[in-house]
């Protein structure tokens, strides 16, 4: 539940996103306890729990040393001015 913040959609409608399907059921599993226990809690017994599932683009798979420098270079380009100033391959 720590990966995201839950956004309030409607006054009685919270939505939660997660990384994936199975994460999905992972936390349909849980609101069956949680659910109840917030109804009752915050007296507020039309309250629902909407599960998104958030599609992330997924980057290729780095592997060769040439593939490794160029992602680190795409993160922090400064890496290049070290690499020269030392006379470093990678």
């Amino acid at each position: 539940m720590q990966m995201n913040i839950p956004e309030l959609k409607k006054p009685s409608s919270i939505l939660f996103s997660v990384a994936n399907d199975m994460n999905k059921v992972e936390m349909s599993r849980e609101m069956e306890l949680l659910l109840p226990f917030l109804r009752n809690q915050l007296k507020h017994h039309s309250l629902n729990i909407l599960l998104d599932v958030k599609k992330t683009i997924r980057e290729d798979a780095v592997y060769s040393p040439n593939e490794k420098y160029q992602h680190l270079l795409k993160i922090n380009p400064a890496l290049e001015s070290l690499r020269q100033k030392f006379d470093l391959d990678f």
